[in-house]
This record gives structure tokens, C-alpha cells and sequence, in this order.
């Protein structure tokens, strides 16, 4: 197709990069603009000491056959040329209650460790065990948005997918909290309620175990930084541009219509389509203005939880961790002292300690990462108290760290390359988006059964 439209895309994330290929691929002219000076935003790497930091990429969904997300994946050019690693662990917990518990990817493996560790729960070890069997043999079609579905296309999937369907009724009203309550031992009970965002649906837990059980959520050896460059080649093959250094301050609406974008508070791009994959909070509230924001929008931003901000913490250490296992999420660990940042307190933290990516790191050494739950305004008030103060918070975090992973596994202070602390202020600086968050969008809370 040949089509002299013009689209203007607002960031070269994953969703910006993604959006400017179909629309190549569909003929438009296209360009992106970028307020950094690199493409990825969230999903970027960054070199320090000879280490390349991943700063985003777990896993991929989608990274082998069995859903649609692998065909979109092969279209975007993602798939071809990239190595996987499928892990066996989706996340170790060491010394919880005194005891190691894993969350292995193999279903059947994770039943006869949970009923070793509480034969008498077996009940509801056996209900959590189908729940994510259930949730794998899931084919909901993925291959267009939901609002292109016709009622023929529902039907078929509700009546394909009905056992789906039906636990998802069931979990969508359940938090991974209360779900812990049903167990009767405590270490079992420990491992979902210290999971990450435990106030979240089970539905939440239960799609992540289904797709590492599935084998279609592979890790992208090289990691966020090889990822984008393969989308970013992908696009620029196409004939896409990306305009770097151009920071998107409004879009421009004439006659209720979006007719460009303004750039830099000083120039104007004119465009038939605008296409936003920015912070949605920062798009609708300051490039649009509330008088396009409709009530139901509005309502959801101010009054549903969303993620909290993060602290992202890397080290390069000059040493081996031949005998740690690698999971999805990392091994967590319990802290000698309770960590507080602003108004959240920790008492454990998870670590992925990148011994199964060998390209993050000089050979014989090791990138390890964290990521810790905080608050933007703790950290703006910091910020704006000046340089020195904000650096030593930062230095506060990254001391606590290096002692949590020395107290744990010994030999560690002696070996540190570098530390590095990026704050909520680093990635609103960064990425642009609201409060800094290094994840977009809103929790998957619980919804009231009627």
C-alpha cells in the first residue's frame, strides 16, 4: 500500500517502535519523536565499568509458539536472531521461615515441593496447581485489539476458552493475599504474600506461572538494550524515522481533531494521525488537557492504585555465582535490618543475579540487579533539597544492598566494580513518566464479586 498520510508517534519505547512498523508495513509516513537520546526508554541498557546493565526485560511473552504473541513478536522482528533462555525457577526464596522454597516453572515439580514443605495444605495445593493448568491451556485471540472483536469472534472465544473464563471469574475477586490465608503453614503462606504486589488478583500470579509453565516466556539473552535495537532496526529498515531530542510539550487539536504535535514549547509538526505511546497520565492531563478527558477516564486515574515507583539498583561484581539457579524474577533474600525509602519498609529483597546471561558481563564476573518499591515524593523532596543530599540517599540504598548480598552469600564487598541507583526522579528525567514510574499502568486488583 502506498499512503502519503503522515503519523506523528510519541515516544520510541516498545509500543511507540512497535506501532511506527505496522504502520509502515501499512504504508504511512512515518516518524517518532523521542525526548531522550536513544530509543527503549523503560526498556533500556545502559555500560558501566565494562558491565552492560539490562534495566527492564524478565522475560518475553510470547518468545516460542503457542500464542499469538510469538506471530506478532516474528512480524516486529524480535524473534529471528535473538537466543532465549527459559528458566526452570520463576522465583527462590531463601530462609523464609528457615526454609528455601522454590517457584518452579514445571507445575508437577511444584506440586510435590509445596506438598513436602505442607502435606496438609494439599488441598489447596492441588486447587493452585489446576488454577495455573487451566490458566495455560488459555487461547484467547490476542491477534487484534478487543474492540475489533465482532460478537461472533466473543462468542467463539468465551465458548473455546468457558474452564478459562470461569476461574478467571473466580480469581479476578481473589488477592494472592487472601489466597495465602487458605494455607494453613506459614512458609507456604509467606511465599504469596512476600510475591511482588501481593494486594494484586491471583489472576495477576496465576497468567505469570501459566505462560512460564507454557514455555513462551523466554529471557532475550543481551537483554532490554539488544531487544530495542532489533526493533529499532526493524522500524528503520521499513523507512521509519525517529527524531531524538524532541520532546513532545502538546498535541495540537483543530475542530476536535488531532492535527500534529507541539515540540519543545517552540515548534509544530503537522500530522493526519497522532499516535501516543507516552505516559497515558502525562498525555491525557498535559499534552491533551482535561477538557478531552471524559469522566469515566478521569475517575480511573485519580482513584485506581497503580504501580508503585521503583528504585533500580545494579551492581558489577567481580566474582562467579556458579551455584545460584536462575529464575525469572531472581532469588529473594531476607535483609540483616528492615530497609526504609520513604514510606515503603522492606525486610526482604529479590535480586536476579545475571549468571545465565554471559553478555551483560566481563568474563568471570557478574551483573546483579534490584528492583525496590518507593515513592515519588520522597524522592522529589530529596531531589530538590539539592545534588549532595540526593546523592547520599542514593549511596544509603546501594550501601544497604551490597551488605544484604554480602551477609548472604559472603565475599562480596571486596569485589564491587561499580553500584549505580536510578530514583524515581531518574527515570521521570529519563522517560517522562508520571511520578517516575518505572511501569505503567494500573494494578490488578481484586474485583468485588456481585
Amino acid at each position: 500500500m502506498n499512503n502519503n498520510k503522515k503519523i506523528a508517534i510519541i515516544g520510541a519505547g516498545i509500543s511507540g517502535l512497535s506501532a511506527g512498523i505496522f504502520a509502515r508495513i501499512n504504508g504511512f509516513k512515518v516518524t517518532i519523536f523521542e525526548m531522550g537520546q536513544k530509543a527503549g526508554g523503560v526498556c533500556s541498557s545502559w555500560d558501566r565499568e565494562g558491565y552492560y546493565v539490562n534495566g527492564s526485560i524478565h522475560w518475553l511473552v510470547g518468545s516460542a509458539p503457542g500464542t499469538d504473541l510469538y506471530d506478532l513478536w516474528h512480524q516486529l522482528g524480535v524473534i529471528e536472531g535473538n537466543t532465549f533462555h527459559n528458566h526452570s525457577k520463576f522465583i527462590e526464596y531463601k530462609s523464609l521461615h528457615g526454609k528455601n522454597v522454590h517457584l518452579y516453572t514445571d507445575i508437577h515439580k511444584l506440586k510435590k515441593h509445596f506438598l513436602e514443605i505442607s502435606p496438609e495444605d494439599e488441598d489447596v495445593i492441588s486447587e493452585f496447581i489446576s488454577a495455573i493448568e487451566t490458566y495455560s491451556n488459555n487461547s484467547f485471540p490476542l491477534d487484534k485489539s478487543f474492540e475489533l472483536l465482532n460478537p461472533w469472534d466473543w462468542t467463539k472465544a468465551l465458548l473455546t476458552n468457558l474452564p478459562f473464563v470461569m476461574a478467571m471469574g473466580k480469581y479476578n475477586a481473589v488477592s494472592i493475599k487472601e489466597f495465602a490465608q487458605k494455607l494453613k503453614n506459614e512458609v507456604l503462606r509467606a511465599v504469596f504474600e512476600n510475591f511482588w504486589a501481593s494486594e494484586m488478583s491471583m489472576t495477576f500470579f496465576l497468567m505469570q506461572l501459566a505462560y512460564a509453565y507454557k514455555g513462551t516466556a523466554g529471557y532475550p539473552l543481551g537483554g532490554s538494550g539488544k531487544f530495542i535495537e532489533k526493533l529499532e532496526k526493524r522500524y528503520r529498515e521499513l523507512g521509519g524515522e525517529i527524531a531524538f531530542g524532541k520532546k513532545v510539550t502538546k498535541i495540537l487539536i483543530e475542530k476536535n481533531k488531532a492535527i500534529g504535535i507541539e515540540l519543545n514549547k517552540n515548534e509544530k509538526v503537522t500530522a493526519e494521525y497522532v499516535i501516543s505511546a507516552a505516559d497515558g497520565n502525562t498525555v491525557l492531563f498535559e499534552l491533551l488537557g482535561e477538557k478531552f478527558v471524559d469522566k469515566k477516564t478521569k475517575n480511573a486515574y485519580q482513584t485506581l492504585k497503580t504501580f508503585p515507583s521503583l528504585i533500580y539498583f545494579s551492581a558489577g561484581i567481580n566474582r562467579t555465582f556458579d551455584d545460584v539457579e536462575s529464575s525469572i524474577l531472581g532469588v529473594n533474600i531476607p535483609l540483616t535490618q528492615k530497609l526504609k525509602v520513604g514510606n515503603y519498609e522492606h525486610e526482604r529483597i529479590t535480586f536476579q543475579i545475571y549468571n545465565f546471561d554471559p553478555t551483560l558481563a566481563p568474563k568471570g564476573k557478574t551483573l546483579i540487579t534490584a528492583m525496590v518499591d518507593t515513592d515519588y515524593e520522597y524522592w522529589k523532596n530529596i531531589y530538590d533539597k539539592g545534588q549532595e543530599i540526593y546523592r547520599q540517599k542514593r549511596q544509603f540504598i546501594s550501601n544497604a544492598l551490597i551488605e544484604a548480598l554480602e551477609a548472604y552469600f559472603g565475599d562480596i564487598k571486596g569485589k564491587v566494580d561499580f553500584t549505580d541507583t536510578a530514583t524515581p526522579i531518574t527515570y521521570k528525567n529519563w522517560t517522562g513518566n508520571h511520578n517516575g514510574r518505572a511501569m505503567k499502568g494500573g494494578c490488578q486488583l481484586p474485583k468485588p464479586q456481585n
